[in-house]
């Protein structure tokens, strides 16, 4: 690759940078906007200077540092928390809102409705206008669940502002609102939100709305049962919401996740089956070149349109469209300046899109498609033509999944050891069902008799699919799970694999001995970090609603002591605390088990534990300080579960402790006397559910 012909990857690099810190940090800098307008005139003077040849650096410096500099003022100027009249300034007066929905509502256990507000007041009488975003959070009744894009509502609620994990290692659910530049939340019952109404939104997005919830409808009566249906509309809409969660994790555990997104694959199959298709109309020159271009991309961006225009189908389109131009009117375009400047245009209209994972993951897949497919390519051997094809697609699914690799363990912690497999069926079943989709929208209008008979034969293609990737998630050690890899680690894996390819391109040996030198970086890292883990001594109150879990890790074994958690709140809470912790043997014990049970370095006799030389009791009843109880007890912890009717006074007489932590099974009201308590005794307390899980780590 020769950054001479790649002019916009290298204006790329330094705005992406900036924008990258500008994200991270989030804190403005005084004066910034004035200097860049002067330094954007110093690079006009600039670049009118003649330069002596040894310092031509000069200008390509400044202008580094200079875009360095606006990415940085664009990502922190785009948090509309910053902006003039955002409803947070009248937060403790506000318990009323009126604003309109920007986005269709997500389904899940609650209903997540998008709102941009438009006024705010302490009550209906007093509104002012405000702005800002936030996301409310319904109980999904009839009433709810009929809420469109568009709909302007009165809300009836508490707003809070989204908070960090309540879990160690948990996944940030705030930093994710806060790169959809959404920094406030409220739950409402129902009745409590207004609709007030409709239409409202730009008519561009209600059009494109509202064609993706025709195509929903239409798939609905063709697809009867819910695995099928829920295939059928991420396929061809990109709409999720209704994948029950077995399914969802089978295709998450084979690494075919991306064909249920409409994203790149997608108008990449379109794009293939258009590219086929004019091939046959033989149209050359300029002017053909520039037919060809022209319905191609009305054909992506209309299916853009159909589908509702989803950020992840955007994102490809405008990816495809700067290639399509860029090929169109420079033959010889590079594919990497190509790339940088969709990307830079993206930027531009939304800088958080950096922070996306979606956003990160389809650019890393075609970067390592475009670089590595063509050099596996040149050195695999000559198959014959009816094995080619599928030889083509295993290569492309490898290049790619070597691209978004330190992507994949880091955001999702796990490796599809058969994706290649699961490739062939997702790519080949994808491409039928798009083709078998589109007819059956044309035929639904013309002849919805023969739209039955398409309707059924696609309805068992996909049922053959989802019983394909089930399968596949079945065969043994089809997913190494439990990777935990670091920011930096997932670095430094990225440098190998440079460094790899440079090896690969150049054919020189000092490349490889630097990707083993990184790879031995990680590899004493991970030793270090292995040593730590052995090491370890700690137990953490986790922060489950309602509910009691708690992990002690002694090196890599762990003791689980819960209620009747469910395995979807464990995962949530815990899981990623044990897969950073590295923990390996887990054994399971409950609350309510009377007997006794030792371990290495705990003992647990209900009500107590001692774990190291730290001693616990977990009181949940006021039988255990009731009077005519042996002598007082001292203890290190106390732990307060359950709503409990006990004072601090009759604990500390009963059980003597230096500190006491209220889990998030307790009521908000009974932890708020407790605290109270402790604070006039001069006690210190810890509340989960306000602060999140309570950790001990003992020195190592």
């Amino acid at each position: 690759m020769n950054l001479r012909a790649t002019p916009c990857l290298r204006l790329f690099i330094p705005f992406a940078l900036g924008t990258l810190s500008g994200g991270w940090l989030d804190k403005p800098i005084p004066g910034l906007g004035y200097g860049l307008m002067t330094a954007a005139g110093a690079a006009c003077w600039l670049a009118l200077q003649k330069f002596p040849y040894r310092y031509r650096w000069v200008f390509g410096v400044f202008i580094s540092l200079v875009l360095f500099a606006a990415g940085y003022f664009w990502a922190v100027d785009h948090n509309e928390a910053r902006q003039a009249g955002h409803f947070s300034g009248k937060i403790e007066k506000s318990r009323f809102l009126v604003g309109t929905v920007y986005d269709p509502p997500g389904k899940g256990a609650k209903l997540k409705v998008p709102v941009r507000v438009e006024l705010a007041g302490p009550s209906p009488d007093s509104l002012q206008a405000a702005g800002g975003n936030l996301l409310l959070f319904l109980d999904l009744t009839e009433k709810t669940g009929n809420l469109r894009y568009g709909d302007r509502i009165g809300i009836r609620a508490t707003v809070q502002p989204t908070g960090p994990p309540s879990n160690p290692y948990a996944f940030d659910y705030g930093r994710y609102l806060h790169f959809q530049n959404i920094h406030f939340q409220a739950f409402a019952k129902a009745d409590s939100v207004t609709l007030l109404s409709s239409g409202h939104g730009h008519a561009l997005w209600r059009a494109a709305f509202g064609c993706r919830e025709a195509l929903l409808n239409l798939l609905y009566r063709h697809f009867p049962t819910r695995d099928e249906y829920a295939v059928a509309s991420a396929l061809l809409v990109g709409y999720k919401d209704d994948l029950s969660d077995d399914l969802r994790t089978a295709y998450a555990e084979t690494g075919s996740m991306h064909a249920l997104a409409v994203s790149g694959t997608h108008v990449g199959m379109l794009y293939a089956g258009l590219f086929f298709l004019l091939q046959r109309l033989r149209l050359r020159g300029r002017w053909g070149r520039l037919f060809n271009t022209t319905l191609v991309l009305a054909a992506i961006w209309a299916f853009t349109f159909l589908t509702g225009a989803t950020a992840s189908v955007l994102r490809a389109s405008v990816m495809f469209t700067t290639y399509l131009a860029g090929k169109a009117i420079f033959r010889d375009a590079s594919v990497w300046n190509v790339l940088a400047a969709s990307a830079f245009g993206l930027l531009l209209y939304n800088p958080y899109f950096l922070f996306d994972a979606g956003f990160q993951l389809s650019y890393a897949a075609v970067a390592g498609m475009v670089f590595f497919y063509p050099r596996f390519y040149r050195v695999s051997p000559v198959l014959p033509a009816w094995a080619d094809g599928a030889w083509k697609v295993l290569l492309v699914g490898l290049a790619a999944q070597l691209g978004t690799l330190p992507l994949s363990l880091y955001y999702f912690h796990q490796f599809p050891v058969y994706f290649w497999l699961a490739g062939w069926a997702v790519v080949l079943g994808g491409a039928v069902f798009m083709a078998g989709g589109a007819a059956l929208v044309l035929l639904d209008w013309l002849s919805p008799w023969l739209a039955g008979w398409l309707g059924e034969g696609l309805y068992y293609m996909l049922w053959g699919l989802n019983r394909l990737i089930v399968l596949i998630q079945g065969l043994p050690g089809s997913v190494l799970g439990g990777i935990w890899l670091t920011g930096w680690a997932a670095l430094l894996l990225y440098v190998a694999i440079a460094f790899g390819g440079v090896a690969m391109a150049q054919r020189k040996a000092r490349w490889v001995l630097a990707a083993l030198g990184v790879l031995a970086v990680l590899g004493t890292g991970r030793l270090i970090r292995e040593w730590d883990r052995v090491r370890q001594r700690q137990f953490t109150i986790y922060h489950v609603p309602q509910n009691r879990l708690v992990d002690f890790l002694d090196g890599i074994e762990a003791v689980c002591l819960s209620d009747s958690v469910s395995d979807r709140q464990v995962t949530f809470a815990a899981q990623a605390n044990r897969w950073a912790l590295g923990a390996g043997s887990l054994q399971n014990l409950s609350f309510t088990g009377t007997a006794v049970w030792a371990g290495r370095n705990l003992l647990l006799d209900p009500p107590f534990a001692q774990f190291f030389n730290q001693k616990i009791v977990f009181l949940d009843d006021a039988k255990w300080v009731e009077k005519g109880h042996t002598a007082p007890v001292a203890v290190d912890v106390l732990v307060l579960s359950k709503n409990p009717r006990v004072s601090i006074t009759d604990c500390r007489e009963r059980f003597p402790f230096r500190v006491a932590v209220f889990d998030a099974s307790n009521s908000r009201k009974r932890v708020e006397r407790w605290k109270t308590e402790c604070a006039a005794a001069g006690i210190a307390c810890y509340d989960v559910r306000e602060h999140g899980a309570w950790v001990w780590s003992a020195p190592q």
